[in-house]
């Protein structure tokens, strides 16, 4: 790729990041509010950004979510953004009672966002980033639809996802913590120790991480012709969808449109095209 993959993503979590962390949380009508504020406040404030740009995103959603919020999902599809398996309940893999209950978790997921949008995802992010024992036998043999994961923190490069030594047929498009908005600002009461970053902080080090990923793209390019570096910012509308928040997010968006050397991409998207270049040997 001549220019550096951009990818903006945005876990819609809805009140489900709440309800898997406690399931008492389900009688806390304030705590579920401050989920609610994703699909129903920071969803429309991104969308409006992202149509200001003619940026297409992915968003990755549970499917409690996408049936609580149908018309949100349908939207997101009509203004040509993507959306990304995240599980039904956004339970943590490794918690969950087994091989069964995961694949149900995958399968009710792709099955609500397929009959509400008309459309299967092909990308699967974990809630928190994190596998079972059965996680990629389920996708690969439950869910063939699906072409890349989005969970890994080992590289910057777009590349297959291997595990234990076994490479998949799934495009891995790695994350890291220090590129995700709830690393900085996820804070409730019952989440002790967590402390709000200041908006100045976030932005010169997402800044400063882009520009140094950028760097090295662009001497890889110079120097062998191409590269598989890619940059993805992982969002959560309920956290990034505030008012400064977004501010600062479409002043970093500036910034990276400003440099006209990268391509805004969605998930689909990158795996295709390095699949295109590095066919499964």
């Amino acid at each position: 790729m001549k220019k550096m993959p951009v990818l903006l993503t945005f876990d819609v979590d809805g009140e489900c990041l709440w309800r898997c962390r406690d399931p008492e949380n389900a009688k806390r009508p304030v705590i579920l509010s401050q989920g609610r504020y994703g699909p129903e406040t920071g969803v429309p404030r991104i969308l409006k950004m992202l149509g200001r740009y003619g940026i297409h995103a992915t968003f990755f959603i549970p499917g409690f979510t996408v049936n609580q919020y149908q018309d949100l999902a349908r939207r997101i599809v009509s203004e040509g953004h993507e959306l990304g398996n995240h599980g039904w309940s956004h339970t943590y893999p490794d918690n969950m009672d087994g091989y069964d209950q995961e694949k149900q978790e995958y399968l009710d997921c792709s099955d609500i966002m397929e009959k509400v949008t008309g459309k299967r995802p092909r990308g699967y992010r974990s809630p928190a980033w994190e596998f079972s024992p059965y996680s990629i036998e389920i996708l690969e043999t439950h869910l063939p639809e699906i072409a890349y994961s989005s969970n890994m923190m080992d590289t910057e490069r777009i590349r297959y996802l291997t595990i234990g030594g076994k490479q998949t047929h799934l495009v891995e498009l790695p994350i890291h913590w220090v590129l995700d908005d709830a690393a900085f600002w996820l804070y409730s009461v019952r989440t002790p120790g967590k402390c709000m970053q200041p908006l100045s902080a976030v932005k010169e080090y997402w800044q400063e991480e882009f520009d140094a990923l950028l760097a090295e793209f662009q001497e890889e390019i110079q120097e062998t012709g191409d590269s598989d570096l890619c940059f993805v910012l992982t969002c959560h509308p309920q956290i990034i969808g505030r008012p400064a928040k977004m501010k600062m997010l479409d002043e970093f968006v500036q910034h990276m449109l400003g440099t006209g050397a990268v391509e805004f991409l969605t998930g689909s998207q990158a795996a295709d095209a390095f699949r295109e270049t590095h066919p499964v040997s």
